[in-house]
This record gives structure tokens, C-alpha cells and sequence, in this order.
């Protein structure tokens, strides 16, 4: 039984929209402070490559280096053992890095409210000697709650002038490495008076997590060492295309269409790269299906883009499917490890997905609803037309025992004054202790409609699962790190344009699409089949009717499209016949029964409720 909210919806109207239709841009969620995040990635630094001029460790203490604090209370000082503990469910992890290093603890030190503006200051570094391409490396960990902003500066007049650059701002705070590599190229600060050199790390905020740093090298920056940054399998730009070109992580064969991949690529090094070219290549279930390369370009130091690649087209073929990125130039790359991403993705039968596949995560309301009826999920994009039977989503083991969950599918608004337009819902679902996971867990709730609902092709649509049962119970799992605009927590309750946020957890709620079920399949079929009763907890009757005397066989599927049963019924004359399907061994949810006879079948749906 579905329990109504106030009903702020209204029923959408499936009629499709213009192609590349603009909706309007959500802001971002406010996150509780307190609330889950990812555990820190381990990676490891990049090896050592030319003369270090110098360096700094923090061993044993700051070792000359200045904390200077302009705004607000919080200091950079040194620790050996990390944050200080706080009542954070989830407390930002040390620096992965040893035995000493810089931190500015503003979750520690801090108070809710209150600005910061530090600064930790090296002592003046004689540089004369060094070449005049320069790099500033160190390690950092580090993690926003609201709007950090973080910044490594050089000097060479005592500190009364400072250029300085960006490093954090608006990154988030799921997934982040410890350590991360960061390095900066110094070569023009430097230049206008080598032997006076002050670094300086700046830190501005209100009341967030903090940054810590460590292992500071000045050391050549390479001559050649152009580097990928960040690659995508499709072109998804929502300020020009809307939700066109969603990359997604499990396509339904129905959906796959051609890709335009993408990559972000930059001159790291101390002289202009010739013939630079990006090639991507395309493998699938049976081996390389494409290799695509761009042509060859000219980047000078310190350049940024994005090299879009020629089209690939997957064959298709049910299972897993990569697209590797590598960049080359005609020089000799002196740090090749950057030269090379892979991204991932699958191919299925009926199954939609934007998510990893495994907990890392979970999503909750924000401190300004915390009393809220939500709604979790994602944005989709179908190719062709189709029907979604079931919602599909994973729940993190902090969601009680007895909870009741729910999916819906909406479109999108298109003005930012109008809600979502509700199609329909899903029947509640009650959890159980088998429905939750532990991070790294892979089990999904299915959800199935009462009705498979139909969905057009070019139009968008919001696939959700949500709650009404209180504040504090459903966790929904979320695995991966999405880009804007794409995964959305919706609260019913509240009017626009506070009801909808964008979120940059990915939320394991997929779409579960069908064709036709419960439709005759072949033209002229000489049968026709229903079951009663339906719903049913134990057994149901199949009653079917064969013009002819034909053999028949009954498959059933669950609603994934994987076969569960399997039953030869022999030879069956014309006329009516009977045949009692026991569902006992079978799980509660949503099937698909088809029977077969001749060269004719028919599908219909059932559904099993205990």
C-alpha cells in the first residue's frame, strides 16, 4: 500500500520534450558535517624524478616555518598523529605520511561560524643557484565540508607581495586521495628574485574539515610532461545539452548508443609539446571493437583542455566494456605514469545504472531537513522508447530493520517554481536484515510497479527511492562520485525551488526496464495465458488456451531478466488447460512467466508478495 504526501505533484503527462531540452541547474545539498564520508583513498606518490633544491619534511616540529593567522582562532601547527577527535561519526582520517606533517584542524579547532584565514610561511630560500624551471611538490589530505578554499603562494620580498594558486576549491569530499601529490610549477614567482623565495600554504573558510600537508620539494619541473587529468566516456555538458550525454555506468542493450569520448589534458612540463595526440581505445566482452586518435597539436606550458575524440560505437554485447585514454607527444615524456586513464563500464540486459556497484556511502537528509520526507536518485535518458517495471536500490546497514521504502519516477521541472511531475509509484517495500549492506556490499532492493510504466525516448527522467518513516532511518547507499545535476535528493514536502539538490555521492538506485510484459509477443500467437491469484505468497494458477496441440514449456525470469525456473509442461492438446506454479522456492518481487508452444509464446507478470 502506497502512503500519499501532500501532494505538491502533479501527475506528469508523457508527452516527449525537444531534444537537448535545458532544464534548470539545482544548487548543491547541504551536507550534515557530521555525516558520512568515504574513507580515504591510499595512493601512492610519484617516484622521485630530478634535483631537489629544497625540502622540507616536518619531521619533529614546523622547523623555522611561520603559522600566521589573519582571521579567526584556528593555526597550522604540527602534528604527528592527526586530527584531534571530534564528535564526527565518520572523523577525517591523518595524512597517510610519516613520522610528522603540517596540519590546520579547523573541524578540531574551529567553531561552528567562525571565518578562518591562515597562512603557515616558509623562512626565505636561496634559489640562485637552482635552474629556472622550478616545481613546488607536497602531499596533502584534505577535505570540505562548505566552501574551503586553499592556496600555495610564492614570494620574494619578505611577504609583502604573494602570487599564489588555487589548489582546493569546491572539490568535495568523497573519495579524496591520502596522500595526493600536488605540484605547482614556481618557475615565473621565482624569477623575479631567486634568492628571497617564501612559500606560503593559505587556508580560507568558515568552519570546515581542514588541510595537511607534508613532504614540501622545490625541484626541477620537467622539460616535457604532458599529463591526463580527468577522462569521460561521453560528451555530458548540462549547461548546454541538459541531461543528453549522462555517462553511465551499466547500459540496457536497448540504450547504447555511440560515445563521444573526452579528456582533459595538461602541458605540466617546462617547454611546449609538440604533436600532441590522445587515443582512446574501445574493448568489450570479445576484445578491441575501436581505437580512435586525435590529431596532432601543439601545447605550450601550462595549457588546459579538453580533446574531444572522434566517435565510438560499442557492439553492444552483454558485459563488461572499457575505453582507455593515453597521450603522447613527439618529445620523451619524462613522467609517464600520468599518460594513461581507464574508465569502465557494462553492458545488460535491462538494467540502468549510474553507480559503482559496491556501499561505499550512504545519503541522508541535510541539517535544514532533518525532519523530512526524502527521495534519493538519479537522472536518466532513454534512447529508445521503453517501460521500466521495477526500481532497483541498495541500502547501507544503518537503516533500521522495518523501514519502509518506496520508488517513484518523475520528469524534471522545467522552470526552477515547479516540483518534479510524478508518474507513478512503486508498492512500499518493508526491509529486512538481509536487504542491508556493510560498505562493499552489492545487494539491491527490487521495487516493482504494479504496472509497467511507459517512457519515451530523448525525455529525462528522475528514478528515486525514498522514505516516510522518520528522520533517522533510511540510508540509501551510494557508490561513486557524480558530476552535477545528475543525482538528486528530492524532498515532496517542501516548495520549490527548496525541494530539489543536486548531490555529489552517486545513489544506488537504478532503473529496471522490460518490453511488453504481459503483452502477447508474437503476432497471431495461437494462445493466450493468466494466472490467478496475483499476487500470491505460495502458488498461483496459470490458465492458458492453445488453438492447437502443441509442446509447451514455461520459463520464468526474474526481473533482471535472469531465469529462475524453468518447466517442460509435455505435450498439451487444444483447448483450455491448468497448470499450478509453486513459488515457494522463489524470492519476493516481481517475474516475468513466459510460455512457449510452437512458434508462438506469450508473456505475462506476476508477482510475489509474503
Amino acid at each position: 500500500m502506497k502512503t500519499p504526501y501532500t501532494l505538491l505533484l502533479a501527475v506528469a503527462s508523457l508527452t516527449a520534450t525537444a531534444q537537448h531540452q535545458l532544464y534548470p541547474a539545482l544548487a548543491r545539498h547541504a551536507e550534515a558535517r557530521d555525516g558520512h564520508r568515504l574513507p580515504a583513498v591510499a595512493t601512492h606518490p610519484a617516484s622521485d624524478r630530478g634535483t631537489g633544491y629544497y625540502t622540507e619534511s616536518f619531521d619533529s616540529d614546523l622547523n623555522g616555518w611561520t603559522a600566521l593567522t589573519a582571521v579567526g582562532v584556528v593555526d597550522w601547527k604540527w602534528t604527528a598523529t592527526g586530527p584531534g577527535l571530534t564528535t564526527s561519526t565518520y572523523p577525517v582520517p591523518p595524512l597517510a605520511t610519516t613520522p610528522g606533517w603540517a596540519i590546520l584542524d579547523d573541524d578540531f579547532d574551529g567553531v561552528g561560524g567562525q571565518s578562518s584565514n591562515a597562512s603557515l610561511i616558509s623562512p626565505i630560500i636561496d634559489l640562485s643557484a637552482a635552474p629556472p624551471n622550478l616545481k613546488v611538490e607536497f602531499d596533502q589530505y584534505f577535505q570540505e565540508f562548505n566552501l574551503d578554499t586553499t592556496f600555495v603562494g610564492v614570494s620574494t620580498d619578505g611577504g609583502v607581495t604573494w602570487n599564489e594558486v588555487v589548489i582546493n576549491n569546491d572539490v568535495g569530499r568523497d573519495g579524496r586521495p591520502n596522500p595526493e601529490l600536488v605540484d605547482v610549477d614556481i618557475s615565473a614567482w621565482v624569477a623575479e628574485n631567486p634568492a628571497t623565495v617564501q612559500l606560503r600554504f593559505r587556508y580560507v573558510s568558515t568552519w570546515d574539515y581542514g588541510w595537511q600537508v607534508d613532504n614540501i620539494v622545490i625541484r626541477d619541473l620537467p622539460n616535457n610532461d604532458m599529463a591526463l587529468l580527468r577522462a569521460s566516456n561521453t560528451a555530458f555538458d548540462f549547461a548546454n545539452t541538459g541531461f543528453d550525454l549522462m555517462d553511465y555506468t551499466i547500459y540496457p542493450q536497448s540504450q547504447l548508443g555511440d560515445m563521444i569520448p573526452g579528456a582533459t589534458v595538461k602541458n605540466k612540463g617546462f617547454l611546449a609539446q609538440t604533436a600532441v595526440i590522445l587515443t582512446v581505445r574501445l574493448d568489450g566482452p570479445s576484445g578491441n571493437e575501436q581505437t580512435e586518435t586525435t590529431s596532432p597539436t601543439t601545447y605550450d606550458p601550462g595549457t588546459e583542455t579538453i580533446i574531444a575524440s572522434a566517435t565510438v560505437a560499442p557492439s553492444g554485447d552483454i558485459g563488461d566494456y572499457s575505453i582507455t585514454f593515453t597521450v603522447a607527444q613527439n618529445e620523451t615524456d619524462e613522467v609517464p605514469d600520468n599518460n594513461e586513464l581507464v574508465n569502465a563500464f557494462a553492458v545488460a540486459d535491462n538494467i540502468y545504472a549510474h553507480d559503482d556497484g559496491a556501499v561505499a556511502s550512504f545519503q541522508i537528509q541535510g541539517p535544514d531537513q532533518a525532519t523530512e520526507a526524502f527521495e534519493v536518485g538519479n537522472h536518466f535518458v532513454l534512447l529508445q522508447d521503453g517501460t521500466i517495471n521495477a526500481i532497483q536500490v541498495a541500502l547501507h546497514e544503518n537503516t533500521p530493520v522495518g523501514t519502509s521504502v518506496y520508488g517513484a519516477v518523475y520528469t524534471p521541472p522545467t522552470t526552477a517554481t515547479d516540483p518534479p511531475a510524478l508518474i507513478d509509484f512503486t508498492e512500499d517495500y518493508v526491509v529486512t536484515a538481509a536487504d542491508l549492506n556493510a560498505v562493499g556490499g552489492t545487494t539491491f532492493i527490487t521495487l516493482p510497479f504494479a504496472n509497467p510504466v511507459a517512457l519515451i525516448a530523448t525525455q529525462p527522467y528522475l528514478v528515486s527511492a525514498g522514505t516516510f518513516d522518520g528522520s533517522d532511518d533510511l540510508h540509501i547507499a551510494t557508490s561513486g562520485v557524480s558530476e552535477a545535476q545528475i543525482s538528486i535528493i528530492h524532498y515532496p514536502n517542501i516548495t520549490p525551488p527548496n525541494d530539489e539538490f543536486y548531490i555529489t555521492k552517486t545513489p544506488m538506485v537504478r532503473m529496471v526496464l522490460g518490453g511488453g510484459v504481459g503483452m502477447q509477443e508474437v503476432a497471431g500467437a495461437g494462445m493466450s495465458a493468466g494466472n490467478a491469484p496475483n499476487p500470491f505468497a505460495e502458488t498461483t494458477t496459470i490458465s492458458f488456451e492453445l488453438r492447437n496441440a502443441e509442446n509447451v514449456t514455461l520459463t520464468v525470469a526474474d526481473v533482471t531478466g535472469k531465469e529462475v525456473l524453468v518447466q517442460d509442461l509435455g505435450t498439451r492438446n487444444s483447448g483450455q488447460h491448468r497448470y499450478q506454479l509453486d513459488g515457494r522456492s522463489l524470492a519476493t518481487g516481481v517475474y516475468t512467466y513466459t510460455l512457449a508452444a510452437g512458434g508462438s509464446r506469450i508473456a505475462n507478470r506476476m508477482v510475489i508478495a509474503r
